[in-house]
């Protein structure tokens, strides 16, 4: 039996990693994290994903 050890990721190539890398450092978060964003507004954007839109205008609900 082979022992599987998974990934630490998609290799996405040299000029995409260093993007993503690049701007996970600016936002201050793991190249991980910024995979998981963009793959998340991708999805959203193509209708994949619902998009829940905050209302800033209308009642929270809470106390007032």
């Amino acid at each position: 039996m082979k022992l599987v050890v998974p990934s630490t990721g998609p290799t996405l190539g040299d000029d995409i990693e260093e993007a993503v890398r690049s701007v996970a450092q600016e936002l201050g978060c793991s190249r991980e994290e910024m995979l998981r964003v963009i793959v998340k507004e991708w999805l959203e954007q193509n209708a994949y994903l619902p998009v829940y839109e905050l209302d800033e205008d209308g009642d929270a609900g809470g106390n007032a």
